[in-house]
C-alpha cells in the first residue's frame, strides 16, 4: 500500500541583484513623479532654447565670441520680458482691480440684454445667480488666493527663462556627452534626426510666439473700436490662450462677448464675429504662412494629442505635444523604418504632400 505524500511545497527564489533592480525602478519612479513639475518646466526651458539657437548659431558663424551670442540671446529674451511686464503688469492689475469692483454692475448691464423670456434668458439668469455676483467678499478672498498663486507661476517662468539661458549657453556640450554613451550608429541617427527636430520645434516656438502676439493686438484693437471696457486685460487673455490649440479660442472669446453685452448686444454680437473671423484667417492663412509645411497638422491629429496631453501633463503638456507629433515623420524615416513595410513612408510622404497642396 502507498503511502500518501502531504502537500507539496513551491519554494520561489529571487535573487539579490533582481530585488535590488526593482527596489530602483521603483525609487527612479518616485522621483520622477516628485520632480514632474520640474521636469515640465525643463521641457519648456529647451523649447525656449531652441528657438534662441538659430540665432546662437549665427553669432558664432559671424566669429562673435561665445559669451558675446549668449549675452545677445539673454538681452533678447529678459528685455522684452521686461518690456512686456512693465507695460502690462500695471494695466492688467487696475483693470483687474475694477473689474472685480464692477462685477455687480456688469452682471446688471448683461442681465438687460437678453430677451425678457426664453432659454438665453434662463441661462443668464442661472449663470449670474451665484452669491459672488452680489457679495464680492468671497471673490476677493478668492483673488488673494489667486494672486498667491500668480507669483508661484511669475516664479517658475522666470526659472523658465533662466534654464534656458543656461541651456543655450550650455546645450551642446551636454548634447555631445550624451550622445556619447550611444552605439557609434545610434549617435549617427540621433545627429541626424537632432538637426530636424530642432528646426521644427524652433519653428514652433517662434510662430507660436509671433501668432500670439499678432492675436493679442488684433484683439486689442476690436474691443477699444468697440468701446468694450478691460480691454488690456481681454487681449492679454487673447494672447495667452491663443496658444492653446483649439480650446483656446473658446477661454477668451467668451469673457470678451459678455463684457461687450456690457455695452451692447451689438457690440457682443461685433466681437463674436470678428474674433471668428481672426480664428479663420489664424488657421488658414497666418499660421501657414508663419509655421510653414513642418507643423501643418491635421486638426483631429491636433484635437486628440491636444486633449491626451492635457488630461496627462495639463497647459504644460498641451504646450509640449504639437512639436513632438510635428517631429513624428523625421523619427518614422529615420528611427522606425526597418519596422515598417517597405511603402510606409512612402505613402505617408505622399499623403502629406497631397494635403499641403490641397490646403495651398
Amino acid at each position: 500500500m502507498e503511502k500518501s505524500s502531504g502537500p507539496s511545497l513551491f519554494a520561489i527564489i529571487i535573487p539579490w541583484r533582481t530585488i535590488l533592480k526593482i527596489a530602483a525602478a521603483c525609487l527612479l519612479a518616485y522621483i520622477t513623479v516628485r520632480l514632474s513639475r520640474f521636469l515640465a518646466l525643463l521641457a519648456l526651458s529647451l523649447l525656449l532654447a531652441i528657438a534662441f539657437r538659430p540665432l546662437f548659431r549665427w553669432t558664432a558663424r559671424h566669429h562673435w565670441p561665445k559669451s558675446a551670442g549668449i549675452l545677445a540671446c539673454g538681452s533678447i529674451l529678459f528685455c522684452s520680458t521686461a518690456l512686456v511686464f512693465g507695460l502690462l503688469v500695471p494695466a492688467i492689475s487696475k483693470q483687474g482691480t475694477e473689474f472685480i469692483q464692477k462685477l455687480p454692475e456688469f452682471k446688471e448691464r448683461i442681465l438687460q440684454s437678453p430677451p425678457a423670456s426664453g432659454v438665453v434668458r434662463n441661462l443668464a439668469d442661472r449663470f449670474f445667480s451665484a452669491s459672488a455676483y452680489s457679495n464680492l467678499e468671497p471673490l476677493l478672498k478668492k483673488a488673494v488666493t489667486w494672486g498667491g498663486v500668480g507669483l508661484e507661476r511669475m516664479a517658475e517662468f522666470f526659472l523658465v527663462l533662466i534654464l534656458s539661458l543656461y541651456l543655450i549657453a550650455e546645450g551642446d556640450r551636454v548634447y555631445r556627452w550624451l550622445i556619447a554613451f550611444l552605439p557609434e550608429e545610434q549617435r549617427r541617427k540621433t545627429a541626424a534626426a537632432a538637426e530636424e527636430i530642432t528646426e521644427v520645434v524652433s519653428q514652433y516656438v517662434v510662430g507660436n510666439i509671433i501668432t500670439s502676439v499678432i492675436c493679442g493686438i488684433y484683439a486689442f484693437t476690436v474691443l477699444k473700436l468697440l468701446h468694450v471696457p478691460n480691454a488690456a486685460l481681454l487681449a492679454v487673455m487673447a494672447g495667452i490662450f491663443d496658444l492653446l490649440p483649439i480650446i483656446g479660442f473658446f477661454l477668451f472669446t467668451i469673457p470678451a462677448v459678455l463684457l461687450a453685452l456690457t455695452v451692447s448686444v451689438k457690440a457682443a454680437m461685433l466681437v463674436a464675429i470678428l474674433y471668428s473671423a481672426y480664428h479663420l484667417a489664424e488657421n488658414y492663412f497666418i499660421v501657414p504662412k508663419v509655421y510653414g509645411n513642418r507643423l501643418r497638422l491635421s486638426e483631429l491629429t491636433v484635437l486628440i494629442s491636444c486633449l491626451a496631453a492635457g488630461l496627462i501633463a495639463g497647459v504644460i503638456g498641451v504646450l509640449l505635444v504639437l512639436p513632438i507629433i510635428a517631429s513624428y515623420p523625421t523619427i518614422e524615416r529615420i528611427w522606425l523604418r526597418p519596422y515598417l513595410q517597405r511603402d510606409t513612408i512612402q505613402r505617408h510622404e505622399e499623403l502629406d504632400t497631397q494635403e499641403h497642396s490641397r490646403v495651398e
